[in-house]
């Protein structure tokens, strides 16, 4: 009798089991997520703006202006001379002439800046306008303005 009554538990308690597994759960109620999270912006911007009130600046003083009298530009005052630009298609080297190697072709009409009078008689050294290093032009194909002052340029050697 107790191994039957035993095993008519045993099948009840199984049965019990398998039965609550098998049963719809209950369904959780949907929760607005976006919904809470404004909510909870509104509620953090609103503390926050409370919380600290603004500070007032502390007043300044306004220095009257002094007035000065304008300069006028004396006619004797010569304007800063005007950069050099090549007159015709021509390359920039290395070094003075074609024995070294062509590094770009300037366009003409292009403006330059020069870095440097070349040791070689009737070369200047610019800054290549197209790869920004030095190179060689030669002074025939540059159109330059009559007021530039050379002597504050340094003589440059061609490299190896």
């Amino acid at each position: 009798m107790n191994f039957k009554f035993l095993r008519i538990t045993m099948i009840s308690f199984i049965v019990t089991l398998l039965g609550t597994a098998c049963t719809p759960k209950a369904t959780p109620t949907p929760v607005d997520i976006m919904g809470t999270a404004v909510q909870l912006a509104a509620v953090m911007l609103t503390q926050t703006v409370e919380a600290y009130p603004p500070t007032p600046l502390p007043p300044t003083e306004t220095p009257t202006p002094n007035f000065t009298d304008t300069p006028i530009a004396t006619p004797t005052q010569a304007e800063p001379p005007k950069r050099p630009g090549t007159t015709e298609f021509t390359g920039c080297w290395t070094g003075p002439g074609p024995t070294y190697t062509l590094i770009s072709n300037i366009e003409p009409k292009k403006y330059v800046n020069v870095i440097g009078i070349g040791s070689e008689p009737g070369w200047y050294v610019i800054r290549n306008p197209y790869f920004n290093n030095p190179c060689w032009i030669e002074i025939i194909h540059l159109k330059i303005d009559p007021n530039m002052d050379f002597s504050v340029f340094p003589v440059m050697t061609p490299g190896p």
